[in-house]
C-alpha cells in the first residue's frame, strides 16, 4: 500500500500568492488540465492535477507521469484517477520502458499498481473507455514502436478488483488477412470475414523479376506470403451507440519487400466476453491494380 502524505495550510489571502509562486518556481509544479470520463466515455468536466511534487512522492524512482485520466474503474460511481507512468532510462531519450498504471481509489485514494506487459515505446497515450460492457471503465495504451514502419503497442487493460489483459501482444499481432503470390503476376489476399480477392501486379514485373520471385513467363519461382504489420494506433469507436467500445485498427499490407506496399485493411474489433472478434473488415487497395476476381 502506499502511504499518503497530506500537507494542510492556513493562508490569508493576503499572503497566498507569494508562498505559491515560490513552491511552483522550486519545483515547477506543472498544472495540466485532463478531461474526466464516465461509464460511458463521455466527457462529464475535466480536472487540474499537479504533474510534479505530489506526484513524486509516490512515484517509484526513475519513474514519470505519461498520461492522466479519470473515470470510474470500479463500479461504485465516484471518479477514480488513473496514472500512466514509465521509466525513462536516460534524460536525453524520450524513450520509456516498463510501463505501470496507478489506479488511484477516487473514495479513499488507495492505489494500486498494473503492469503492463512488455510495454514501452514513444509517445504513450491512455484512454478510458468500457470495452467490455461492465459498466465501468478499461484502460487502452498505446505507444509508439519509433520504428520506420510507423508501428503501435496496443493494451486493453480492465482496472477492477483483479486487473487483467484483455489486447495484448498477441492481438496486436494477430489478425484475419493473409495472402500470397501466384502465377502469372498475381496476388491472393484472403480475409474480411471470409472474402477474398486477386489482384493484377504485373506494374512491378521488373521489380520482381530483378528479385527473382517470377521467371519471364511470369511462373512464380519461390513461395512468398504477403507480409501483414501488426495493428497501428488502435483507435476507440462507438459503432453500435450502445455506450461499449470496439477497436479500430489498421494493418498494411506488402508483397515482396516492405516498401512494396499493395493495400490497408481496416479491422473494427468486439470483445465478446474471452476473445476479440472481427467486427468488419474493409480492404482498401493502394494502387491502381487491374482487379481480376472478387469472390466471397
Amino acid at each position: 500500500m502506499y502511504k499518503d502524505y497530506h500537507l494542510t495550510a492556513v493562508l490569508t489571502l493576503g499572503l497566498m500568492m507569494a508562498p505559491l509562486a515560490g513552491l511552483v518556481e522550486a519545483n515547477q509544479i506543472d498544472y495540466v488540465s485532463k478531461p474526466v470520463y464516465n461509464h460511458n466515455g463521455e466527457i462529464i468536466g475535466s480536472t487540474r492535477g499537479v504533474n510534479a511534487v505530489i506526484s513524486r512522492q509516490w512515484l517509484p524512482e526513475g519513474y514519470q507521469v505519461l498520461d492522466v485520466q479519470e473515470g470510474d474503474v470500479n463500479g461504485d460511481g465516484v471518479s477514480d484517477t488513473v496514472y500512466l507512468i514509465g521509466h525513462k532510462q536516460e534524460d536525453s531519450s524520450y524513450y520509456v520502458d516498463s510501463m505501470k498504471l496507478i489506479v488511484e481509489n477516487g473514495a479513499d485514494q488507495k492505489r494500486t499498481d498494473v503492469v503492463l506487459d512488455k510495454m514501452g515505446g514513444y509517445q504513450a497515450e491512455l484512454l478510458l473507455r468500457d470495452f467490455t460492457g461492465d459498466k465501468t471503465v478499461d484502460a487502452l495504451v498505446t505507444t509508439a514502436s519509433g520504428g520506420s514502419g510507423g508501428w503501435y503497442y496496443n493494451q486493453v487493460v480492465t482496472l477492477g478488483d483483479k486487473p487483467s489483459i484483455l489486447f495484448g501482444e498477441k492481438e496486436n499481432n494477430t489478425g484475419s488477412i493473409s495472402g500470397q503470390f501466384l502465377d502469372g503476376f498475381k496476388v491472393e489476399i484472403n480475409g474480411g470475414v471470409g472474402s477474398g480477392v486477386t489482384m493484377d501486379v504485373s506494374d512491378r514485373t521488373a521489380d520482381y523479376l530483378r528479385l527473382g520471385l517470377y521467371n519471364e513467363e511470369g511462373k512464380l519461382q519461390k513461395q512468398i506470403k504477403l507480409m501483414v504489420t501488426p495493428f497501428g494506433r488502435l483507435e476507440p469507436v462507438d459503432t453500435n451507440h450502445d455506450d461499449i467500445y470496439e477497436l479500430k485498427g489498421i494493418q498494411r499490407i506488402s508483397g515482396a519487400y516492405n516498401a512494396d506496399g499493395l493495400a490497408n485493411v481496416e479491422t473494427v474489433l468486439s470483445y465478446t466476453g474471452s476473445f476479440w472478434q472481427a467486427q468488419s473488415v474493409n480492404l482498401r487497395i493502394n494502387l491502381h491494380p487491374k482487379m481480376l476476381q472478387s469472390h466471397t
